[in-house]
């Protein structure tokens, strides 16, 4: 009886003890899914949402503005602007309503200029106009390039 058992024993552990085989995905020939991530969808239309990324319960939601009233601007960002009056810190995504949109910076060069251009004209403030074609964005990324730069 007892090398009854110790057969039954080894026949499990030799069973239980086999694998196939398996070949490994080499990540690195992967995209990493934050390339994958597009910021800007829900910027255009009535989505009221930013491209700028934002850690869970992160204390600024640094982005661009285009725009500074109405309700489809309510995020501070629509898709169909060219023209950036700054980069506020704080943005609210969704909501349908303006709310923060404050600390609002422009990188600039030349004289300091204090209006933004929204009611005088671009032309006579600190914004900028750009070109679709040099907007680019990524998960903890912004670039554009302004024309005339």
């Amino acid at each position: 009886m007892k090398i009854h058992n110790y057969l039954v024993l080894i026949a499990c552990l030799t069973l239980f003890s086999c694998e196939e085989k398996v070949e490994e995905e080499i990540i690195s020939d992967q995209t990493p899914s934050y390339d994958l991530v597009n910021p800007f969808i829900g910027t255009g239309g009535h989505g009221h949402t930013y491209p700028g990324a934002t850690l869970p319960f992160g204390m600024v939601q640094l982005s661009p503005d285009t725009r500074l009233e109405g309700w489809d601007g309510c995020s501070g960002y629509h898709n169909t602007d060219s023209i950036i009056y700054g980069f506020s810190h704080t943005h609210l995504s969704g909501t349908g309503v303006g709310d923060y949109g404050d600390v609002l910076l422009m990188p600039s060069f030349g004289a300091i200029q204090f209006d933004n251009g929204y009611k005088t004209g671009v032309e006579n403030g600190s914004a900028s106009t750009f070109s679709k074609v040099t907007e680019k964005a990524s998960p903890g990324f912004y670039e554009v390039k302004a024309r005339g730069t």
